[in-house]
């Protein structure tokens, strides 16, 4: 795929550089063709969305990265490679997951078949101010580190929200994202963050409960048992359940039962492909449909056919 336009600016006869020919691009003036629903026109201001659907195979190069952080939910299973400070993942994804891009970083794609996803970009100023209203001025700049391939149920019902405001805008919509956007920023800067806050904060319980957390969204879909969680968090299954509930205030299957549903939820609120409830279910990690419509309405207060309304 041809470098888009707005990412290439400046001189190109060799005066000032490579360096000083490039800037970040603004992600929503990129591949305009994949866009199919965006919050841009609606003035959103530091967190906005778009649904995207790439059509077929194909590559791409942001050599100065974006301008603003990009934070992906995947609405489909497919596979990628991302390139990006000198890194590389690649692996076949699972709808529902998520990725985390800071901003003004290079980074090359490269994926295999039709994508279909969710795409929120959010101003490195705006999370800069989070992190220094709400954990001091130590805390910013905020350096958001690559993620590819995780399950966050936050994450995902951030995105169903903003979906649903852009189909129900009124006059509280403004007040509504900057809540959400601030809610989302500071779950960045806990999890998704280097910074003296979690350097200071991290304990042997904290980095197990974290290993555990981790091991579920990555294994969510699959048949997960509580010794194979304590496997991942390196301790005993009693020692692991007392001090999951501890910290989570539930139990690690209880936590997995959640993150099965958001995801579930958000595959429902996506609206897209129209897969049936049952193939829903299998996707997430539940045996049957039944069992999904039962946690669901357990979690969220309606079923699963509601909510794709």
């Amino acid at each position: 795929m041809d470098l888009p336009r707005s990412a290439v600016v400046g001189p190109r006869n060799g005066e000032g550089g490579l360096s000083q020919s490039l800037r970040p691009i603004d992600m929503h003036q990129a591949r305009l063709h994949a866009i199919k629903v965006s919050s841009r026109p609606f003035g959103w201001g530091p967190l906005n969305i778009e649904r995207r659907e790439e059509p077929r195979a194909g590559r791409e190069f942001f050599p100065a990265g974006t301008t603003e952080h990009l934070i992906f939910v995947r609405l489909t299973d497919y596979y990628v490679k991302r390139e990006s400070n000198g890194q590389m993942t690649e692996g076949q994804y699972l709808a529902g997951q998520v990725s985390v891009h800071p901003a003004c970083i290079p980074i090359r794609w490269e994926w295999k078949s039709k994508l279909n996803f969710l795409v929120m970009t959010l101003a490195p100023d705006f999370l800069d101010g989070i992190a220094e209203r709400t954990f001091g001025a130590a805390a910013a700049p905020v350096q958001l580190w690559h993620e590819d391939g995780r399950h966050d149920p936050l994450i995902n019902n951030v995105a169903a929200a903003l979906l649903r405001e852009l189909l129900a805008r009124d006059a509280a919509t403004r007040a509504f994202i900057e809540s959400l956007a601030t809610v989302l920023g500071v779950h960045l800067i806990r999890y998704y963050a280097q910074s003296p806050l979690t350097k200071s904060e991290s304990t042997p319980v904290h980095r197990a409960v974290s290993a555990a957390v981790d091991f579920i969204r990555e294994h969510y879909a699959e048949e997960v048992t509580l010794a194979e969680m304590a496997k991942a968090a390196g301790i005993s299954p009693f020692h692991l359940t007392r001090i999951f509930k501890k910290s989570l205030g539930m139990s690690p299957h209880q936590y997995l039962i959640e993150v099965r549903v958001h995801s579930a939820n958000a595959l429902l609120a996506a609206g897209t492909d129209h897969p049936s409830l049952a193939e829903v279910a299998a996707a997430v990690g539940f045996s049957d449909q039944s069992h999904l419509t039962r946690q669901f309405k357990r979690i969220l207060g309606t079923t699963p056919k509601k909510a794709r309304r």
